[in-house]
């Protein structure tokens, strides 16, 4: 059996990778990556797993992943369109969590058996899942004003320490804010949680780092420029 390590990792660069393919392609392909990772991401925030002998939660990966992922799409298309990008995968984000409460809702028949498990899924744990919503668009409007912001003092240079310095910054509040507002009250010692949390999103923010640089080099290296 394949180790949590192993997995997180493979995990990590599938991710980033898929993120700059998508990117590379069009805002519609953007928008349509940015969706599926938050909505994903809204989900399996409940599932909690051992790397290192740490508790973590399992969604690390696709919130780094899409800061990623969005700062390697405003090199290409600029502030306009990545934002209308992130507006469209928060607003798909926002009906799929609606739509379910109506999926929820509806009397299931007496031959039916997925209803408690659709239950056990969004049901106890909603608190959770908005949470995670609020903490995203939160965490992505502060990673926006992070980079622009960073890529005026650069001079549209430095990538990689633009993209380093905004992640840092937006994972230490995404930790803070998630911990705050959807575990406060249920766990023990949420410092723990949030320290050990911080820690596993460092790793993988210094792990996606060198792909999303490479991609970049290799996008300006070979004048790949995505259509507009």
């Amino acid at each position: 059996m394949l180790s949590n390590e192993f997995i997180f990792l493979t995990q990590t660069i599938l991710i980033v990778i898929l993120g700059i393919v998508f990117a590379s392609r069009s805002t519609g392909w953007l928008t349509a990556w940015l969706s599926t990772l938050s909505i994903i991401m809204n989900v399996f925030v409940l599932k909690q797993i051992v790397l290192c002998n740490l508790e973590v939660t399992s969604a690390d990966v696709y919130i780094i992943g899409m800061l990623s992922c969005l700062n390697y799409a405003r090199e290409s298309y600029g502030r306009t369109k990545v934002n209308e990008a992130m507006l469209g995968s928060w607003m798909i984000s926002i009906v799929f969590l609606g739509i379910t409460q109506l999926h929820l809702a509806l009397t299931p028949s007496i031959n039916d058996v997925s209803q408690p498990h659709f239950l056990a899924l969004f049901s106890p744990t909603l608190r959770l899942i908005f949470a995670s919503l609020i903490t995203s668009i939160l965490v992505q409007i502060l990673d926006l004003i992070i980079f622009t912001y960073l890529k005026k003092i650069f001079q549209n240079k430095a990538f990689g320490i633009r993209s380093a310095i905004s992640l840092t910054l937006s994972q230490i509040f995404d930790t803070l804010l998630f911990s705050l507002l959807g575990l406060y009250g249920l766990v023990a010692n949420i410092t723990h949680v949030m320290l050990f949390s911080f820690i596993t999103k460092m790793i993988v923010v210094t792990l996606s780092l060198p792909i999303v640089s490479l991609g970049k080099f290799l996008t300006k290296q070979f004048k790949l420029s995505p259509p507009t």
